[in-house]
């Protein structure tokens, strides 16, 4: 609608600016460009700083299961992207795993009774009807502003890093060829 009324603004301020139908057609031509300039700031507003909309929030709390496990030990494993990239963590045994956006932000508090995943998401929405009128061509209505995954996991669960838990992978198959040698010499024995 605000695209409609930016075009009618501007045909109307050339059409009386141009073509003198009446006494007053200056009046008529700067009311016409006014409205095509409220119209085209309102744009700008809404693109820029979601001029029109407000920020609700939700929350969403799920159960999660670790990574993997290594005998009483959980892990939550993570994937740090680039050198100084976020953290991409994988949980629900590698079937799930966080977003990579610069929107999201992945927290992990240890010293709960059970692994929960809490999602904090904050997205625009219309204040009301007539701004999504105006401003609903754009497509900004349901935008993400904000996520946050918060990890709430006992102090049972360990977080690693994937290049971490291919470190531990090594050490327990060097320490199982070990037991299994020792078992076999004193089997000789």
């Amino acid at each position: 609608m605000a695209i409609l009324l930016l075009i009618i603004g501007l045909v109307i301020y050339f059409i009386f600016n141009v073509i003198p139908i009446t006494k007053f057609h200056y009046l008529f031509a700067y009311l016409g460009l006014a409205l095509a300039l409220t119209s085209g700031i309102g744009m700008m507003a809404n693109e820029n700083a979601h001029f029109g909309m407000e920020a609700k929030t939700t929350n969403k709390q799920v159960a999660i299961k670790p990574t993997a496990s290594v005998g009483q030990l959980n892990l939550l494993v993570y994937k740090q992207v680039g050198n100084k990239g976020p953290k991409v963590y994988i949980y629900n045994g590698k079937k799930k795993h966080t977003q990579v956006n610069t929107k999201t932000i992945n927290k992990v508090k240890t010293g709960y009774t059970t692994a929960t995943l809490v999602t904090q998401e904050t997205r625009y929405h219309f204040k009301n009807k007539f701004y999504k009128l105006l401003f609903g061509f754009l497509g900004k209505e349901n935008q993400l502003k904000q996520r946050v995954n918060t990890f709430e996991v006992p102090n049972t669960w360990k977080v690693l890093s994937t290049s971490q838990v291919t470190k531990l992978k090594k050490q327990m198959i060097a320490m199982q060829k070990k037991q299994m040698l020792m078992q076999a010499q004193m089997q000789n024995k």
